[in-house]
C-alpha cells in the first residue's frame, strides 16, 4: 500500500506542478469560462489554472484519510485503488484543460477539443474501473453503493454492490461507445441518475427478500 499512497501523492502534486511551469509561458488572459454552445464567453486571469489542480490536491488528501483510518486493510486497499483512479481522471481533466488555454482554443465542440468526447472517454474508463473495485469492499461508511438498505446487513451489502459493479461497468462500456457515435454530457448525465436509481431500488428489493428470509 506503500507505493499507492506514493502514487496518490504524486498524481496529487503532479498537476499543480505542471500549472504552475505553465503560468511562465501563458498570457496574463486566457479562456476562463465556455459556454452553453461550448465556445468561450469569458478570459480571465491565467492564474484561473491553479484552481483545479488545488482542488486535486485536497481531493487527494480526503482520500488518503479513510485510507489511513480504516481498520478493514481489504477497505484501506480499495479506497486507494478508488482514490487513484479518481485523481487520475482529474489529471487528465486537467491537462486537457491547460491545453485549451494554453492554445486560446475558442470552440470545444467539435475535433480534438471536443470536450463531450474527451468527458465520456474520461468517466467511461473511470466508471470500469469503479464497477470492478465495488464487489471487492466491504461494509462501510465511505464508499460503494450506500443506501439505508445496503447497509442493512453484510448479505445486503454483498448482493448491493455485485449489482452496483455490473451496472457501473455496463454504464462505462455503454459511454465509451457513446464518444465515439454520439458523445453527449446531458446524455451521460441522465443515463448515471438512470444507474443510481436502479441500484437504489435493488438495494431496496435485497434488504427486503433478505428480511423474509429472516421471519
Amino acid at each position: 500500500m506503500k507505493i499507492k499512497k506514493i502514487l496518490l501523492l504524486s498524481l496529487a502534486i503532479l498537476p499543480l506542478t505542471v500549472s504552475l511551469i505553465a503560468l511562465i509561458f501563458l498570457p496574463d488572459q486566457i479562456p476562463a469560462h465556455y459556454g452553453s454552445e461550448f465556445t468561450v464567453d469569458r478570459y480571465g486571469s491565467k492564474f484561473e489554472i491553479l484552481i483545479l489542480p488545488i482542488a486535486i490536491f485536497v481531493l487527494s488528501f480526503i482520500f488518503l484519510l479513510p485510507g489511513i483510518l480504516m481498520k478493514n486493510e481489504q477497505n484501506q486497499k480499495v479506497i486507494l485503488d478508488f482514490g487513484i483512479a479518481v485523481i487520475l481522471a482529474l489529471n487528465a481533466l486537467d491537462y486537457y484543460i491547460l491545453y485549451i488555454q494554453s492554445n486560446d482554443i475558442k470552440s470545444i465542440n467539435s475535433g480534438f477539443s471536443d470536450i463531450q468526447r474527451i468527458l465520456l472517454l474520461i468517466f467511461g474508463a473511470l466508471f470500469i474501473f469503479i464497477g470492478n473495485l465495488m464487489p471487492l469492499t466491504k461494509k462501510n461508511s465511505f464508499i460503494g453503493l450506500r443506501t439505508k438498505w445496503s447497509m442493512s446487513s453484510d448479505t445486503v451489502w454483498k448482493k448491493s454492490q455485485l449489482f452496483g459493479g455490473i451496472s457501473m461497468i455496463i454504464l462505462g462500456i455503454i459511454l465509451l461507445i457513446l464518444a465515439f457515435v454520439f458523445p453527449n454530457i446531458f446524455l451521460m448525465i441522465g443515463l448515471l441518475i438512470g444507474v443510481t436509481v436502479i441500484d437504489t431500488i435493488y438495494s431496496y428489493i435485497a434488504a427486503k427478500k433478505d428480511m423474509n428470509n429472516a421471519e
